[in-house]
């Protein structure tokens, strides 16, 4: 059963500092950079500034339903029924974003550092690992979260510190790359890039005071989008103008630039080490949130026992895609372009609704 009121702030923060933060160390630069080239690294601010709103909407929304959680709110204030369809509806979205991000942490464990082994064996010990942390509930998630958030975070602050004299910053003109239009939509339709955001608001009353769960999601979502856009500079300014669109993982790659000298090879192993831990804790906290979604949904109160078939049915469907390439730059790309505009719009919808209702006056 879910352990209600025990997250602290800093816990709060950790969890979106690596659910949304790790983004800059997978395949998500990569893909921004296929039509805005260059200019890419603009694509994480404009689609923020879309999206952050709509988040600080929902959680002054959740202020005002104090006893509800996400999916009680949007039946409060849609009915049964409607909440309930708007809830599957998330449901469905953070369910497709975490097959669909599996697979290209599969594939990026598989073919860096495993290229022999089969995919399904890697996705079988990925899921394992991440059903078992997840099994031990929101609370050791959190504080487990905030005492390796750390070590994370000190290994990406490092790589920048040690490949910043490969960073020539002339490669970061044009600034607009292909053109400031193209940056402008890409920007928009990427947007959901932050959806984790807004899945995370289903852990708002698991925080040991409300207040907390507001000031710790929104700063580590500004320090997220920080770190994001800073990683796409170095991205862009280390690599030449024709690499960055066609280099698959720009995190790893930028790793290979690090020298330490003739007595310290293989350095891009210690950062692997740290990688992977983020990325088995990314897994871990979407698995449980899945879960309680649905739970929420479906008003089943113990819903851990579903983390097992759920991480089956993760790993399954994320086996689905013949390739990394398709999976990323198809599946990837328009599930992000479908989720934008409704993540975007519906916590409008569901203001507008409080408003007519007399709601927001309580």
């Amino acid at each position: 059963m879910q352990n209600n009121g025990f997250l602290r702030g800093r816990e709060i923060a950790a969890m979106v500092l690596i659910i949304v933060g790790i983004k800059l160390s997978d395949s998500t630069p990569a893909l921004l950079a296929q039509k805005a080239q260059n200019g890419f690294w603009l694509i994480p601010i404009i689609g923020f500034v879309c999206i952050f709103p709509s988040f600080l909407i929902l959680l002054y929304l959740l202020k005002k339903y104090k006893d509800k959680n996400l999916i009680e709110m949007f039946e409060q204030l849609l009915g049964k029924w409607g909440g309930k369809i708007l809830g599957i509806i998330l449901f469905l979205f953070a369910l497709f974003t975490t097959t669909v991000q599996s697979r290209n942490y599969v594939e990026q464990i598989k073919l860096l550092y495993f290229p022999e082994s089969p995919t399904i064996a890697i996705f079988f010990i990925f899921f394992t690992v991440a059903f078992f942390g997840a099994k031990r509930g929101i609370e050791v998630i959190g504080y487990t979260t905030w005492i390796g958030l750390l070590f994370v975070k000190l290994s990406a602050f490092l790589i920048v510190i040690l490949v910043f004299g490969d960073v020539v910053f002339e490669r970061i003109y044009p600034i607009f790359g292909a053109d400031f239009s193209i940056v402008l939509k890409e920007g928009f339709l990427k947007s959901s890039m932050f959806g984790e955001l807004i899945f995370f608001l289903i852990a708002y009353l698991a925080a040991q005071d409300t207040k907390m769960f507001r000031k710790g999601s929104i700063i580590a979502a500004c320090i997220a989008i920080l770190e994001i856009t800073l990683y796409c500079i170095i991205y862009v300014t280390v690599f030449d103008y024709n690499s960055v669109s066609k280099i698959a993982f720009l995190f790893h790659d930028i790793t290979q630039f690090i020298n330490m000298g003739q007595y310290f090879t293989n350095i891009e192993t210690i950062f692997m080490v740290f990688w992977l831990f983020a990325a088995f804790l990314k897994f871990i906290i979407l698995g449980y949130i899945i879960v309680w979604i649905y739970g929420a949904v479906f008003h089943i109160r113990n819903f851990e026992p579903l983390l097992l078939p759920f991480c089956f049915i993760i790993g399954s469907y994320g086996l689905l895609p013949f390739s990394s390439a398709r999976n990323e730059l198809v599946f990837h790309d328009q599930l992000l372009n479908t989720m934008s505009p409704f993540l975007i719009i519906f916590p409008y919808i569901l203001l507008l609704v409080a408003f007519m209702k007399g709601e927001l006056k309580k």
